[in-house]
């Protein structure tokens, strides 16, 4: 039985040694820091290490550690939730490439086994990538909503089917699992895909022209939604174009409502009805202005 586990992750252009989390450091895999880990851990790292460097000599691309701050035993349900955060805050095809496991010995740590995932193969535009200059804002913002991201119930099934998109085979099943994840934030059965699609603009919409637009492009993948659910024909090539929108739109939703931390579902679709577009900043006292993933702002806001 594993009582430490550490997650070694790739697909990442940003160095995202520079990301400050809680209980976890991310360190460079090339590192002194993670050197001197393995050495004191006795990690086997013939194990994993001469396959990664095979790799790096064809990719370029630099592989991460997420290891726990303190060598003491832990769920690893903790590792998994920070992983999973970072792809809320970065959609792109960051993966976990390498599992270590540790057991504590007298409380010393000492490597137990490693288990290598097989990652899809991806083109470079698809990995993880952040503005630098943000990079406050992002700190920011993973300290100040990161420890209690799961504690909204409706919020946490709308964050779950999120992750669900990511682990699809296939991309009709991964834009359904995006589609319910925005589902998950509306209350009520009639007139569904119209109060979904408003409030999906009035969340996300920065002011009344970008919401309107938030708007239309919502509607028209529910449109595409309805195709795929009652088997009528539909156009793969519309699915592909829309489900890129679609990631994005998910993460942008999720981190603004991270950011009012409405606890309840009814009290969030009340407030959104009395709103209009452009009023996304009055549907709580809690929200703060901070838009750091510029790739998702010069997506959403454009019409499919």
């Amino acid at each position: 039985m594993r009582d430490f586990s550490v997650f070694i992750i790739t697909n990442s252009i940003s160095d995202l040694t520079k990301l400050k989390f809680p209980e976890f450091d991310i360190v460079n895999i090339r590192s002194e820091i993670f050197k001197k880990f393995c050495e004191k851990t006795f990690t086997r790292t013939e194990e994993f290490l001469p396959k990664i460097d095979e790799e790096y000599q064809y990719d370029k691309i630099e592989r991460f550690a997420i290891i726990k701050k303190d060598n003491k035993k832990f769920g690893e349900k903790k590792i998994h939730n920070l992983f999973n955060f970072l792809l809320i805050l970065f959609p792109s095809t960051l993966s976990v490439e390498y599992m270590l496991d540790y057991n504590i010995v007298i409380d010393d740590l000492r490597f137990s086994s490693s288990f290598h995932n097989e990652t899809n193969i991806s083109s470079r535009d698809s990995y993880l990538l952040f503005n630098e200059d943000k990079l406050d804002e992002v700190n920011l913002f993973i300290e100040k909503y990161f420890e209690n991201y799961l504690e909204i119930k409706y919020l946490k099934s709308s964050i779950q089917n999120y992750l669900n998109a990511f682990d699809s085979n296939y991309f009709h099943f991964s834009f359904i699992a995006f589609c319910i994840c925005l589902e998950s934030i509306t209350v009520g059965k009639a007139e569904l895909n119209y109060r979904i699609a408003r409030n999906i603009a009035v969340i996300c919409g920065k002011d009344r022209e970008t919401s309107a637009v938030i708007f239309k492009n919502i509607k028209k993948i529910y449109n595409l939604r309805s195709e795929i659910v009652h088997g009528t024909e539909f156009s793969d090539d519309k699915v592909s174009d829309y489900l890129y929108y679609l990631e994005l739109i998910c993460s942008k939703l999720i981190t603004e409502l991270l950011k009012h931390n409405v606890n309840n579902i009814d009290s969030l679709n009340e407030k959104i009805t009395t709103l209009g577009f452009g009023e996304r900043s009055i549907i709580s006292e809690n929200w703060i202005n901070t838009d750091f993933n510029n790739i998702i702002e010069n997506k959403i806001y454009g019409e499919l």
